[in-house]
């Protein structure tokens, strides 16, 4: 394993060419994201003398990121049905009322705005840098984070093909605040953001932006337990962001946790789903072999073994 120098001037090298191309960035107004936190990183991981092991674990993760992003486009693409009146009506259910109209006309105010605009800006950015903390502090972690990430990605992605949604924005025309931050800010950030990677418009259920913010906490409290309190609040305050925004239902926020939740239980009992697979195949095995005998099914008793043996085979 790979030594790193111990200087306490590690980082000055890796920020100074982070510093020059986020300049670059700005000047030609470019959105941050996963490649840009990837290139930072792997200057580094190349300072420090990590760079092959970071490149051979961490790669993946950054492709999972990329590639999710390209497939959630292509869907974009597909002809589909739009469920525009169920997201609302389980909001409607939930409160008796549409929650980011609630907070649109009574509690919107500047600071609230921008508050929510950063949050809800760091959804390529915190699931990456904090895939980066447990690379190089809880590696053990790191492979199960990067599991779980993955798992909850793909997932959502089969259900924005199956089951696209509408936002609030879409579905009951609430205002689309992100796009009225950029008129304060005087630069289209968001707009252009949109428009140039082409955001699959109804990806709202789960929300994912509320989905990453979750599995980084559980992470969080798996890897440093009570001291990973004040992590809360990133999650929280993102869920808010995402209702007041106008881009995401309540339901849909749920739908985040819950997906995430699950990807979570799923990366951190890997061996114990795939034991109870192989469980499940020798039951399913009995039961095939029985039912092959009640039909009348020529099967020799001096051949069951056999007959298991490759049926074994098939199912695990």
């Amino acid at each position: 394993m790979e030594k790193e120098p111990k200087s306490s001037y590690t980082f000055i090298p890796p920020a100074i060419f982070t510093s020059f191309l986020s300049a670059f960035y700005l000047m030609y107004k470019i959105f941050p994201g996963p490649e840009f936190i990837f290139l930072c990183l792997f200057v580094y991981a190349s300072y420090t003398k990590s760079d092959n092991r970071f490149l051979r674990t961490f790669t993946p993760f950054i492709l999972s990121f990329l590639s999710y992003e390209a497939l959630n486009r292509l869907i974009d693409c597909v002809p589909r049905y739009i469920h525009v009146q169920e997201p609302i009506a389980a909001d409607l259910q939930i409160f008796n009322a549409v929650p980011t109209v609630v907070l649109q006309q009574c509690f919107r105010m500047p600071i609230l705005d921008y508050i929510g605009a950063f949050f809800y800006s760091l959804h390529f950015i915190a699931p990456t840098i904090f895939a980066f903390i447990l690379w190089k502090y809880k590696p053990e972690n790191y492979q199960k984070y990067a599991l779980a990430f993955t798992t909850c990605t793909y997932t959502a992605l089969i259900t924005f093909l199956i089951y696209p949604a509408a936002p609030p924005w879409y579905g009951i025309g609430a205002t689309r605040i992100l796009f009225q931050v950029d008129g304060k800010l005087g630069v289209p950030m968001y707009r252009a953001l949109y428009d140039y990677i082409e955001i699959n418009p109804f990806a709202a259920f789960p929300s994912l932006h509320s989905a990453f913010p979750w599995l980084i906490a559980l992470f969080a409290f798996k890897t440093w337990k009570k001291k990973a309190l004040p992590v809360l609040v990133f999650p929280v305050m993102v869920w808010f962001s995402a209702i007041y925004l106008g881009e995401h239902y309540v339901i849909d926020v749920i739908g985040g946790i819950a997906y995430a939740t699950l990807a979570y239980i799923i990366a951190c009992n890997k061996g114990k789903i795939v034991r109870g697979k192989i469980t499940l195949g020798g039951n399913a095995i009995d039961s095939i072999m029985d039912s092959l005998g009640k039909v009348g099914l020529p099967v020799l008793q001096r051949n069951v073994q056999i007959y298991m043996l490759m049926v074994q085979r098939v199912l695990c």
